[in-house]
């Protein structure tokens, strides 16, 4: 039986780029970037309900890889990443909407775009950590 999980990772690392850089405009054009932000906000929660989904498919795809202690630590780095990339967009989904003026002043708009950033610094780690298992450790390819 073939893993599910990297089939599925292409979907969370797109949408949740994709809202990130939806809501990097919508905030830089000000007045006209309502409709951006919206859009924006979708692909983030869509971003973060597929990173769960491929999460999850991971952690029963692990059962097949070997267990060896590289790759069981990087497994449990790539976990860990991916746990920290949950919390922090639920947080960037979560900040707006608890405050309301958060992207109305600029010291906000900063704040909020950090999180973004750092959100998709983790998803770069973890994307880089994804791709250690499978080319440099063969999981999920050499029979693992």
């Amino acid at each position: 039986m073939y893993p599910f999980h990297p089939r599925l990772v292409h979907f969370p690392i797109a949408l949740t780029l994709a809202g990130i850089a939806f809501v990097a405009v919508g905030l830089a054009a000000r007045r006209s970037g309502e409709q951006w932000l919206w859009a924006g906000r979708w692909l983030l929660l869509l971003g973060w309900l597929s990173t769960l989904v491929a999460g999850i498919a991971g952690v029963v795809d692990q059962s097949r890889a070997a267990d060896l202690p590289q790759v069981r630590d990087t497994i449990n780095q790539h976990i860990t990443v991916g746990v920290a990339i949950l919390v922090v967009l639920g947080g960037a989904l979560y900040w707006p909407l608890k405050n309301k003026q958060l992207l109305a002043v600029a010291s906000g708009r900063r704040a909020y775009l950090v999180l973004l950033l750092v959100a998709a610094l983790l998803i770069l780690l973890d994307g880089w950590l994804g791709g250690k298992l499978v080319y440099e450790l063969g999981v999920g390819v050499r029979g693992f």
